[in-house]
């Protein structure tokens, strides 16, 4: 832990979160922040390690970074992607300035929404604060600032709080997941892979030749491809192509589409847990299928879901039940963790902690009481908010355990935590304005895949390098703090200089007013609790408890349960075929050639992605100098 590195850090966090909004809001070119783990955070991190690292080098060994200072830099940058545009600070102000601008009688909003919103929660559209924020700032007005100051003074300290909780859980469970279970956490390898120290200016990993054949190899099918931008009948190498082909009519297509970062990336898992994607991603498939053909539906697929209700209900019951097996299975060290927190004389040395276990377990505590306080006081009931927050947890902690043993840089939950709160409660027993509340939740939830948790897990993993692990927290805070105050600044400057609405982005159209839709129609049709819905998550928590069973009874057993958890969600369905091959590649590799052969390959594989994001960050800057804005040409994606 070093100044410089937490600098480093900080001036990256700054990069990413102008360079993110401006590249997907006003060039409309490559999306750099669509999966937990991408280019956002990735190229900054590689143009540090092979350039910035290098260069101080050539001034003597002394000065280059250390390993442990890269890791810093790369955590900091893995915090920070989880703020711009498509992860916080978008969903943030689309959702924040919908309320009292696009109320209207025909949608009724003002009646059934803003009228049970406190004057805290959402600014309003006082002095048309917020129309020139979809349609621009008049010649000669200023951005009003003053309206914005309040909502976002209660939201952020209600998301920093909410953060910092699940640093606490991280802290909390890293010994756990680290070292008694030695979860595999296949997306930190190739990180302390290009980190490991050499002896030479260059990285160790720039002086093997099979990472320059797989560098090579993306690299120019990217830059290829760049042709086509300037002459339309350029012949392009496919590599964004995608193909869809069905069981038949009525069964969801299967996505046969490559991403290359998917790939590189999922290499490291294990066979078990690569085959069990793909596996339970086909028979979800015929599952729906056969429910559709039959007619058989316990309601419409909502919002940020799996492929159906039915499913998502499975998943989410399979997500539970391996959030409270793994609590069960570390239920000594979790013990020991509260005897420390309590306790004077517990014995227990927590000095190589993210935190000491005291500030850990009353950061939780604490923590937890302000957000459910603060979500009270916003209009919610206790019971929601006792369930809401359930749900928030177990969706997290669920998926950063997922990701943590899938490799997966493109994952979210299958049930969004709002719409899982109204179907357990019923809108019955929900008041007006707790579903108000919950219609604006998916402003700081996003599409699951904020609040750091995936960041912090992972942290706790790569901070085995780093020999202060306590300093982390001013690192990873630091860049949180840097990110939030620059993606709202400079996403509410391009906003009202540049009109929202020309974005084309979803959030800021329509995207935002579909959760404030079907709160206004629960209320006006109120329903009970959806017990099909639980008879489904108690049918998906009971095939988990099976899988789970094989899997510790029988050592052959091929099948992992993490598949089964999010076969069936839209972030798989589309990267499901790179997933496949994947696993296709490494099962070959092993039974061909042996570990010798894998371990050859690693460097191959991660040369393709680091090509891939190279070539994809060289396109950013043919876009932004060779064409206007708005005619950028996206190439990282879905």
């Amino acid at each position: 832990m070093t100044l410089r590195a937490v600098l480093l850090g900080a001036l990256l966090s700054v990069l990413i979160c102008i360079w993110v909004p401006y590249s997907e809001f006003i060039l409309l070119s490559s999306s750099l922040v669509t999966k937990n783990l991408d280019m956002g955070a990735i190229l900054p991190f590689f143009f540090v390690l092979v350039v910035v690292n290098v260069l101080l080098k050539l001034f003597g060994r002394k000065f280059g970074l250390s390993q442990s200072e890269l890791v810093i830099i790369f955590c900091m940058c893995l915090v920070s992607v989880a703020i711009p545009t498509f992860s916080l600070a978008g969903y943030l102000i689309a959702y924040l300035s919908k309320p009292h601008y696009f109320a209207s009688p025909e949608n009724q909003w003002g009646e059934y929404i803003t009228k049970h919103l406190p004057s805290w929660f959402v600014p309003t559209n006082d002095n048309q604060a917020m129309e020139w924020l979809y349609i621009g700032l008049p010649e000669g007005e200023s951005i009003p600032w003053g309206a914005w100051f309040v909502p976002l003074f209660w939201w952020l300290s209600f998301i920093t709080v909410f953060f910092f909780v699940f640093y606490c859980i991280a802290a909390i469970l890293r010994k756990q997941w680290v070292e008694n279970e030695r979860v595999r956490f296949p997306i930190t390898e190739p990180i302390l892979e290009m980190t490991k120290e050499s002896r030479s200016v260059l990285p160790a990993f720039m002086h093997n030749r099979l990472f320059w054949l797989g560098f090579g190899l993306s690299a120019f099918a990217v830059l290829w491809n760049v042709g086509s931008y300037f002459y339309p009948l350029f012949p392009v190498i496919p590599i964004e192509s995608r193909r869809i082909i069905s069981f038949g009519r009525a069964f969801p297509g299967i996505f046969l589409k490559m991403n290359i970062p998917v790939f590189s990336f999922a290499f490291f898992a294990n066979l078990d847990v690569l085959a069990s994607i793909w596996v339970f991603h086909l028979l979800g498939v015929i599952q729906i299928g056969v429910f559709n053909r039959i007619g058989f539906s316990i309601g419409p697929r909502e919002l940020e879901s799996s492929l159906a209700p039915s499913v998502g209900y499975q998943s989410y019951g399979a997500l539970v039940f391996m959030v409270l097996w793994g609590l069960w299975v570390g239920r000594r060290h979790l013990k020991n963790v509260f005897k420390k927190a309590f306790s004077k004389n517990s014995g227990i040395d927590d000095s190589g902690e993210l935190l000491s276990y005291r500030i850990a377990v009353f950061g939780l505590i604490l923590g937890l009481t302000y957000v459910s306080g603060w979500l009270h006081k916003a209009g919610m009931g206790y019971p929601a908010v006792f369930v809401f927050v359930l749900s928030i947890l177990i969706l997290y902690i669920g998926v950063g355990r997922l990701m943590a043993e899938g490799g997966l840089i493109f994952a979210r939950g299958p049930l969004m935590p709002g719409n899982f709160t109204c179907h357990a409660l019923g809108t019955y027993h929900l008041s007006a304005p707790s579903l108000a509340v919950l219609s604006l939740s998916r402003a700081f939830l996003g599409q699951g895949r904020t609040l750091g948790f995936f960041a912090f897990s992972h942290i706790g993993k790569l901070s085995d390098v780093v020999k202060n692990r306590r300093g982390i927290l001013l690192a990873v805070f630091t860049a949180l703090a840097v990110s939030l105050t620059v993606s709202i600044y400079y996403t509410l400057f391009l906003c009202y200089h540049n009109g929202a609405q020309s974005f084309g982005y979803w959030m800021f159209s329509y995207g935002s007013n579909i959760s404030i839709d079907t709160a206004i129609e629960w209320m006006k049709s109120p329903f009970g609790p959806a017990l099909k819905r639980f008879l489904f998550l108690g049918i998906g928590a009971a095939v988990a408890a099976g899988l789970t069973f094989l899997r510790y009874r029988f050592l052959w057993w091929p099948l992992h349960p993490i598949g089964f958890i999010i076969s069936t969600i839209d972030p798989i369905r589309w990267t499901v075929f790179p997933i496949f091959l994947a696993w296709a590649t490494k099962f070959l590799l092993l039974k061909l050639g042996g570990i010798e052969k894998y371990k050859g390959a690693r460097l191959l594989v991660i040369g393709l992605a680091m090509g891939y994001f190279v070539g994809a960050g060289i396109s950013f800057l043919v876009d932004m100098f060779c064409f206007p804005p708005g005619q950028g040409h996206p190439i990282v994606g879905w």
